[in-house]
């Protein structure tokens, strides 16, 4: 009886150390290739418009902010802007001036009537090469899968609304293979941003540093709770300005170099 006791023990045992390896052999299978599996199920499920979605989001946000805090240009020098560094950011560069003079005791000329119309058409060309690359990436992965694509490419807009920025791409593509074919149209990234309010603010700004070479930034505090304007001095007659969204801390920044004329000067 003892015997047959430790027999049963020992097949016991060789049965538990074979689920283990069986256990072990399973998940090194599934950690090497569930991956691409799911991968691969997921980009034959993705949708072209998400597709491009993914792949452009971030590049517009990142324009967007980069345009916003350098006062609407996406590149700004000594020629159009004033040196700055915030407290928090690591690395110098140029805010444009949006209303400038080279007169002493002079106020300012407003250097981009259009505000909003201009970073439109600044954020539109910086995201263009990202725009035909993400189109060309999608047109080449449905080639791979055997199909015929034709991309119709039409004018692309970005746009500036209260509450979002919207770029659409107006392409349509269609794709076919065999007896399926399909068409995708709406190709469409919208951004929440509150970038509408802040440079509603900073034209009006604008203006009255036009007419009186100076401006209140308390006042636009007690209309709208919600935004942060702040006015930073600097030599030569030169002001920064920030104007923050409280709830996104969103920000758009810009110089100006005006003279408010003393009452009787």
């Amino acid at each position: 009886m003892k015997m047959n006791k430790k027999g049963e023990k020992k097949g016991q045992v060789t049965i538990f150390i074979i689920i283990a390896l069986l256990i072990v052999a399973i998940g090194v299978l599934i950690y090497m290739f569930y991956p691409k599996i799911f991968s691969g199920a997921e980009t034959e499920a993705k949708s072209p418009s998400v597709f491009i979605q993914e792949c452009m989001e971030e590049e517009i946000q990142n324009t967007v902010t980069t345009v916003s805090l350098q006062g609407g240009d996406y590149a700004v020098d000594e020629n159009s802007g004033y040196i700055y560094k915030a407290k928090d950011e690591e690395e110098i560069g140029y805010v444009r001036y949006l209303c400038y003079t080279n007169e002493d005791f002079a106020s300012c000329i407003n250097q981009e009537p259009f505000l909003t119309e201009h970073i439109e058409s600044e954020i539109l060309k910086t995201i263009t090469p990202t725009i035909e690359s993400c189109f060309a990436s999608l047109v080449k992965s449905y080639e791979n899968k055997g199909y015929d694509v034709n991309l119709k490419n039409g004018t692309v807009e970005v746009q500036i609304t209260p509450n979002s920025i919207s770029t659409d791409f107006n392409r349509t593509l269609s794709i076919v293979k065999g007896d399926e074919s399909k068409r995708y149209e709406n190709f469409r990234v919208d951004l929440d941003s509150n970038l509408y309010d802040l440079l509603e603010v900073a034209k009006n700004i604008v203006i009255w540093e036009m007419y009186a070479g100076d401006s209140l930034p308390e006042s636009y505090m007690e209309e709208n709770l919600n935004i942060k304007v702040e006015k930073k001095r600097k030599e030569g007659d030169v002001k920064i300005y920030i104007i923050t969204d409280r709830n996104t801390e969103e920000a758009f920044r810009f110089a100006v170099r005006s003279f408010a004329a003393p009452v009787g000067f």
